[in-house]
């Protein structure tokens, strides 16, 4: 709960700031955050594209309404999804290849692959590998 509280608290002060930013300046600062800043150069500039087609008040709302601070958390429920789950990190992305092991832990037939060379967007930085563990059948997991 404190560590919920505290991300709320940062949302909602990262959401006044937006609100005063041009977004070309937000989209800017956002990419150096520590956890995007060692993406590929192909990457950077895609992300930096999807980001400009936001607005200031959408993405302050956004961290407002979706962020982790304010959405439930459902770790005590994880244990009642049946389904297979692929739990995808990237090698670089320390902080959520812990989550995934952790959250791995709670779920009854949870696989967890680190894929290499990638970071926290692993999806855009090696979206074929992404693909290719999504197609595995996930019927033969039990």
């Amino acid at each position: 709960p404190g560590e919920r509280a505290q991300r709320h608290a940062a949302d909602e002060h990262l959401a006044d700031a937006v609100r005063m930013m041009t977004i070309e300046r937000f989209a800017a600062r956002w990419a150096l955050t520590a956890v995007l800043a060692d993406q590929p150069a192909e990457v950077q500039a895609a992300t930096r594209a999807d980001r400009l087609r936001n607005t200031p008040d959408g993405l302050a709302e956004a961290l407002r309404g979706l962020g982790t601070g304010a959405l439930p958390s459902l770790w005590n429920r994880l244990g009642e999804v049946k389904v297979p789950v692929d739990l995808i990190a990237g090698e670089r992305d320390l902080k959520f290849r812990a989550a995934t092991e952790k959250m791995a832990a709670y779920l009854p037939r949870a696989r967890v692959t680190v894929v290499p060379g990638t970071g926290h967007a692993v999806h855009l930085e090696d979206p074929a590998a992404v693909a290719s563990i999504i197609a595995d059948d996930p019927g033969a997991r039990t």
